[in-house]
Formats: C-alpha cells, sequence, structure tokens
C-alpha cells in the first residue's frame, strides 16, 4: 500500500477541484453530445462512419480534459503542494487517473448514448463489450495526457502536442484508409498507436469486420498502452512540477 499512499486523497480533491469548473464539465458532457448531433446532420448514412467518429472523439476528447486539467494542477502550484504532503509518485498519479477516469467514463457514457439516439449505432458483438472498449480507450487517452502534460508549460504548449502526436494517430489509424493498405513506412508506425487499436476493435464490436482475436489483441495493447504511459508518468513527475 505503500506505493500507492494518498491516492483517494488525491483523487478527491481533483473531483471536488472539477465540481465547479463548468467548462469543464461542459466538455464532457455537451460537447460530445453536440459533436455527434452534428455528424448525425451532416452524413447521409452516419453509421458507416459511427464507429470511426466514436473512437476518435473519445480518445481526442479525454486527451484535452486530461492534459489541460492536470497542467492547471501544475501551473498552479497544486501538484507541488501535493507532492510536498505524504503522497507517493504512483498514488499522486493512481489518484488523477481515478479522478480524471470518472469524468472519462461519464463522457464514454455521452457518446455511447449519443452514438444510439443520433447515429443509430448498433452493436453486432453487444454493447457491454463496446463499452469496455472504449473505456480504455479512454484511459489510454488519460494516460497519454497526464505524461505529454508533464512536458508542457502552459495550455498552448500542451495543444501543440495534437499535431506532433494525437493528429497523426488520427490519420494513420485506420480512420482513412485500413492499416494494411497504407505504405509500409507508415504502417508500421500506425502498428504502435493507441487509435490504430481502439479503432480495429470497434470494427469487431460494432460492424462484426474480422475475428474475435482482432479485439482481445486491441483489448490487450490498450491496456498496455495505458499501464506504460502512467508508469512513465509516474516516474517523471517530480521532475516536471
Amino acid at each position: 500500500m505503500t506505493l500507492l499512499r494518498g491516492t483517494f486523497p488525491v483523487a478527491r480533491r481533483v473531483l471536488l477541484s472539477l465540481r465547479g469548473d463548468r467548462r469543464t464539465l461542459a466538455l464532457v458532457v455537451f460537447v460530445p453530445a453536440f459533436i455527434i448531433y452534428l455528424i448525425s446532420e451532416v452524413f447521409t448514412r452516419p453509421e458507416t462512419v459511427a464507429h470511426i467518429m466514436l473512437a476518435v472523439f473519445v480518445f481526442f476528447l479525454t486527451y484535452i480534459l486530461t492534459a489541460i486539467g492536470f497542467l492547471r494542477e501544475r501551473t498552479a502550484g497544486t501538484l507541488e503542494r501535493v507532492l510536498a504532503a505524504p503522497v507517493s509518485r504512483s498514488g499522486l498519479v493512481t489518484g488523477y487517473v481515478i479522478g480524471y477516469g470518472l469524468l472519462a467514463t461519464v463522457q464514454s457514457i455521452v457518446l455511447l448514448g449519443s452514438g444510439i439516439y443520433f447515429l443509430n449505432v448498433t452493436f453486432e458483438h453487444g454493447i457491454g463489450l463496446f463499452f469496455l472498449l472504449e473505456f480504455l480507450g479512454a484511459m489510454t487517452a488519460l494516460g497519454i495526457g497526464i505524461l505529454l502534460s508533464l512536458f508542457a508549460q502552459n495550455e498552448f504548449q500542451a495543444f501543440q502536442f495534437i499535431p506532433l502526436v494525437i493528429s497523426p494517430q488520427i490519420i494513420l489509424g485506420g480512420t482513412i484508409l485500413p492499416v494494411e493498405e497504407l505504405p509500409f513506412y507508415l504502417e508500421y508506425p500506425a502498428r504502435v498507436m493507441p487509435v490504430t487499436y481502439l479503432v480495429q476493435g470497434m470494427e469487431y464490436v460494432v460492424l462484426g469486420r474480422g475475428e474475435a482475436a482482432d479485439l482481445w489483441i486491441a483489448l490487450a495493447a490498450l491496456g498496455a498502452f495505458t499501464v506504460a504511459s502512467l508508469a512513465v508518468a509516474s516516474v517523471v513527475v517530480r521532475r516536471a512540477r
């Protein structure tokens, strides 16, 4: 338990600080639903792209939520005060994961409901597997958001990671072309990007494409990305305060 010392007090403080942040709550609840509504109005057959849109937006919006929120903690001096308390590095990061993870869960539920209501999404392999995949995608983005925010000094720099780290994943992750059809020098980088596996899993769960093994590979890859990013964040968090 020493490794996770201070986890729950940190998680509680995060949730209390976000409770009065209307912009963050809007980003979690209203923005995802509005975006999905716009997609339903633009595409004549939105169900054909629904799995891609849900994958991209759960990843993108969770990254923004986490990166900006964690960065605010640092720039406001809150993170430094927390680190001065008897909190372990792992406990600190895990506490933030729980706090922002609850918000990411709410956001995933909003996206799921919006997809069903506005995009008429059906699930070939069940809504439970879809939510599990969506949740793991959100947790992967959460881990990456925490990690990248440690290397930013302000919100502008946090947004600069979007074209550098996030956009290539969205472009190469099977959203435009199947990964197998990319040039070989782009296919290999795409194979180590979380969005690739998020889209792959969505294709199986929503559309029924591929084999069950594709889903398990996607779940394992997203879990590994989450654990790896949070482990690195735990190591560098004290150096970046």
